[in-house]
């Protein structure tokens, strides 16, 4: 890949900086699931299904097992028919699903170094993710998507990669949609 010029470079840390700083809020932001519409008094009966609470998890946590970053309920609006698969990386563990035609793989935390080196020579832009917005960069028919959380030394990233034969242009929103469901499983 070609190496970053001094502007690209910059211009890079600057946005994944602008993104922390207005999205250092630590995840918090309205769960996908509605509030509860009964206005009964609230008894000792266990939560059904459409009550539960999502699942959240420090990033720390997310990092050594990403696949908890969805859960049923996004594998089911995702169209993700199987469960995750745990890979091994130079950042940690990342988790793997098909969703769709694209393979989509999530790396709870990795190095702002990580998102200069992935972006290089690529086209790159800003992006809105769940409530976030993302850096997202294109380079080859691979599709970067990186969000600041707690700064720039953390970001969640995802790497869209179409299947054989699969237009490249799903391999962004994939990536998006893959990080916007893990960012509501966040602490």
């Amino acid at each position: 890949m070609p190496r970053f010029d001094l502007h690209t470079r910059a211009g890079l840390v600057l946005a994944v900086g602008l993104l922390a700083a207005g999205c250092s809020g630590g995840g918090s932001g309205s769960p996908l699931v509605p509030p509860a519409t009964s206005t009964a008094p609230t008894t000792t009966t266990a939560p059904t299904t459409t009550t539960a609470q999502l699942g959240k998890y420090p990033l720390a946590e997310l990092a050594r097992q990403p696949c908890r970053a969805l859960d049923e309920r996004d594998l089911a609006a995702l169209g993700i028919t199987g469960p995750g698969r745990e890979e091994a990386t130079q950042y940690g563990t990342a988790c793997h699903w098909l969703v769709g035609d694209q393979n989509v793989s999530l790396h709870p935390d990795v190095p702002l170094s990580y998102a200069q080196t992935m972006t290089e020579g690529g086209r790159t832009s800003q992006v809105p993710v769940g409530q976030r917005q993302a850096v997202q960069a294109e380079f080859q028919r691979i599709c970067f998507v990186f969000v600041a959380v707690g700064g720039v030394d953390h970001l969640i990233s995802a790497t869209g990669i179409p299947e054989p034969g699969a237009p490249q242009e799903g391999a962004c929103p994939a990536a998006a949609s893959v990080v916007a469901a893990a960012l509501t499983h966040l602490e």
